[in-house]
């Protein structure tokens, strides 16, 4: 499947802050881009999938749209 990806934070220096990716599953999804960018290995991240963080992997379908971003806090 091809799907969006969005990045936010810090992981704009790292990869591009939008492209597209072939993936079935946000774990495929979360390996291949572990390969290409060293940059994310040991990071925490949460991922989203149509606008709903998710905490397993989760199946993708054509044109998702899957956000990666750094965790956050609030004050």
């Amino acid at each position: 499947m091809t799907v969006k990806v969005i990045t936010f934070g810090s992981l704009t220096e790292i990869m591009d802050k939008e492209f597209m990716a072939q993936a079935t599953d946000t774990n495929s999804l979360m390996s291949s881009l572990t390969e290409k960018n060293d940059g994310l290995n040991k990071r925490k991240l949460i991922l989203a999938v149509n606008n709903t963080i998710i905490q397993e992997n989760t199946i993708l379908n054509e044109h998702d749209v899957v956000a990666i971003m750094p965790p956050y806090s609030g004050g």
